[in-house]
């Protein structure tokens, strides 16, 4: 039974605990009801003359955004010891200069830390982080609010609770105090990321001025960042430790640069920046020890004066190349760094050879360096690990975002405890995550752990994560992503470790009500604030049971709602639609829209010549049946139609009457519950009707439609045609 409040408000959000049985991960609890305000505010301190306002800093303040009406006082951060926790406090629109100071919290202790930072904006779009020193003066601006983020670190050792200080905001005869709240929960998030990255950044590009390595590689580790190459300036590529005439023996002993300064030797770099040993030192808990030449070369032409010919190499350069990577492996062994080292072998092999290729280079390694863990940047793969000649699993598996193939994923991880990361593309279109744009909600960065979170991901890579940087400091979008990075500490914590492939989880219920799939997800900062400060009080031991994001909406409704996609000016003609007593809206492919509270999220929504309409006037079918949307490319596209919360019987119908499509397997999700799944239609049977029963908790019901097709290898036509949506007891 879920746990539902129906409260008369225009928006309110619920916490509540899991319901259900012991795998749900709790009981009944009371609900916790939010304020729509809570959150996002104009501050009861603000005057005539400036207005202070607040959002939490998920929400990217654009140059048109203004002040709420709704007020509050002050503002209010939650966090865990160990972490980096912003609050946003927006200046104006106003004129003139004022400064803004800070005080320290008195109980918070001596390595507390507490930055100011002015946002400044890209495109419009809140975007770089200026540090302001406590005191400083700040030029307002009478077309644009001016955002400060005052972001807190809570130390070891803080006291857990309630902590109080102030911002001043000084100007024009005025001195405005804005109380700052603070609650420290009783616990601490680990150093070391829980979550891998694998972000390919020039750590000489983030030394700041007068500064050195140390302070680059300690800022990427509090941020949880880690570089493809933690032991920058040197590496264990085999051109320094193996094919080195610098050497005493070259190609015949690995040499770890004990002839170099300490600084640029790798037998000192890899113990200081893979195990954290010595004074202040930091260890990244993954290195990628060397990779591929490029993006079409796994290995050097020439390895030890050895031609290695085709990329399958010949007899004598594969010797050279295997000892090479025993010796490494026996290296990383005797050092204690094997656990956190992996060879990055290749990169998004494109087609047939390049998968037989893959599985070749992958039992060429396991034969050479058993434990030396491997890593390619593809989804997991029959074509390489069930290869025929040398099938053969990777041990970290990196997919595109786009080609994720869960099914095959799970049954390798579960049956050969391999990882699967996912990395983004610059091109990745809605309804997916896009964390690389500068025009998108910050959401975009921050729901990365936890849309892999259901899909049992445990990493993410990005090819050029320098973009994430304005110079050496970190931006709005690096700093939301941290905040992601640091939320998935939060849900091992409560989780109790990791989550297991073939397992319901104590948290998957937490993790699905705010991402239900790599499409559907929560576009509310408010709503993940108001989670993600609950699950702190689980972790801690002050709440019960882990919550569940409920978001209440009065937009529209509970009842029966029935939607026919098809042309709105084309057929069926009949206004109203009246299909078997059933009056149907007539959907086309709008975007999404507040005003109307439906539309689509999706790569061609905006295009007439892909996003298409049919209507097949065959006997025999029903006008809801006959008329159709459909994606000329094959994308998936997630619709989202507003709804008040509750159990509701959904019909869907997908399919056209006039054939079937046995090349074009049909894929049909509802609230992240698979209807249709990658199933063909034929001309004897040329639509598909399907039923189920969902509970719907964020006042939107999603239904995404399309994709790639596991089974026909490409992307494939889903024809929608009509959708029912009846509420049960």
């Amino acid at each position: 039974m879920r746990c539902l409040l129906i409260v008369p408000v225009a928006f309110v959000l619920l916490l509540v605990g899991a319901c259900g049985d012991d795998d749900g991960g709790g009981s009944n609890t009371t609900p916790v009801v939010l304020d729509p305000s809570e959150y996002t505010y104009r501050l009861s301190e603000s005057t005539a003359d400036l207005t202070l306002w607040t959002t939490p800093c998920t929400h990217k303040v654009r140059v048109t955004d203004r002040g709420p009406e709704e007020l509050g006082s002050g503002l209010q951060l939650s966090a865990a010891r160990n972490e980096l926790e912003p609050v946003q406090l927006v200046l104006g629109p106003a004129s003139g200069r004022v400064t803004v100071s800070v005080e320290p919290f008195p109980n918070l202790g001596q390595d507390q830390r507490l930055d100011l930072a002015e946002v400044g904006f890209v495109s419009g779009w809140a975007e770089t982080l200026t540090p302001v020193t406590s005191g400083a003066q700040v030029t307002l601006r009478q077309d644009r609010g001016i955002p400060i983020w005052l972001t807190v670190f809570v130390p070891p050792g803080a006291p857990a609770g309630d902590h109080s200080t102030t911002i001043t905001v000084s100007g024009a005869g005025q001195d405005i105090t804005v109380p700052v709240s603070l609650y420290v929960f009783d616990f601490d998030l680990p150093p070391q990321a829980s979550f891998a990255t694998q972000l390919n950044v020039s750590v000489a590009d983030l030394v700041p001025e007068g500064g050195t390595v140390d302070d680059a590689k300690t800022m990427l580790f509090e941020h949880r960042f880690t570089p493809k190459s933690v032991t920058w300036p040197s590496g264990f590529n085999w051109s320094i430790t193996w094919d080195n005439p610098s050497s005493i023996a070259p190609c015949e002993v690995l040499w770890d640069e004990p002839d170099e300064p300490d600084q640029y030797s790798i037998g000192w770099l890899s113990q200081r920046y893979m195990l954290g040993v010595g004074w202040n030192a930091v260890g990244f808990p993954t290195s990628m020890v060397f990779q591929f030449v490029d993006n079409s070369t796994p290995r050097p032409a020439t390895f030890c004066g050895l031609a290695r010919g085709d990329h399958y190499g010949q007899p004598d350069y594969n010797a050279e190349w295997s000892q090479f990577l025993g010796a490494l492996e026996g290296y990383l062994q005797d050092e204690g760094l094997l656990d956190r080292a992996y060879y990055y072998v290749q990169n998004e092999p494109q087609d047939d050879e390049d998968h037989r290729l893959a599985a070749y280079l992958c039992e060429l390694t396991r034969n050479a360096a058993p434990n030396l863990r491997i890593a390619i940047s593809e989804e997991p793969k029959p074509e390489i690990a069930e290869d025929p000649d040398h099938g053969c699993g990777y041990d970290i598996w990196i997919a595109h975002v786009r080609a994720s193939q869960r099914d095959y994923a799970w049954q390798r991880q579960a049956d050969h405890g391999e990882e699967v990361w996912f990395y983004s593309l610059d091109h990745d279109p809605d309804p997916y995550f896009n964390p690389t744009r500068l025009d998108v909600q910050g959401m975009h960065q921050r729901i990365i752990p936890w849309v892999s979170w259901g899909y049992r991901v445990t990493g993410w890579a990005y090819y050029d994560f320098g973009r994430f940087f304005d110079g050496p400091r970190p931006t709005v979008r690096a700093e939301l992503f941290r905040e992601g990075l640091e939320d998935y500490e939060y849900l091992l914590l409560a989780n109790g470790g990791y989550p297991r492939v073939g397992v319901t989880e104590p948290l998957d219920q937490t993790a699905s009500s705010v991402a239900s799939s790599l499409t559907s997800w929560t576009k509310s900062p408010d709503a993940l604030m108001a989670l993600r400060h609950e699950l702190g009080l689980y972790v801690e031991g002050s709440r019960p049971d882990p919550p569940v994001l409920e978001i209440q909406s009065s937009a529209r409704p509970r009842g029966e709602y029935y939607l026919n996609f098809q042309d709105p000016l084309g057929s069926p003609t009949a206004d109203p639609l009246v299909v078997d007593g059933k009056t149907y809206m007539k959907i086309g492919w709008q975007p999404y829209s507040d005003e109307v509270h439906y539309g689509w999220y999706g790569e061609f929504v905006d295009d007439p010549g892909i996003t298409l309409y049919g209507y097949d006037d065959v006997a025999g079918f029903d006008e809801a049946q006959r008329s159709y949307v459909y994606d000329d490319y094959g994308r998936d596209n997630l619709f989202e139609l507003a709804l008040e919360n509750g159990r509701y019987e959904v019909t869907i119908c997908v399919g056209r009457p006039q054939r079937g499509y046995p090349g074009d397997p049909h894929n049909a999700t509802v609230e992240g519950v698979v209807v249709v799944d990658d199933e063909v239609t034929t001309d004897s049977e040329p639509i598909i009707e399907r039923t189920v029963t969902v509970d719907l908790t964020d006042s939107s019901l999603s239904i995404e439609v399309g994709g790639y097709s596991e089974s026909a290898g490409n992307w494939a036509y889903t024809f929608l045609a009509y959708v029912d949506i009846v509420p049960v007891d």
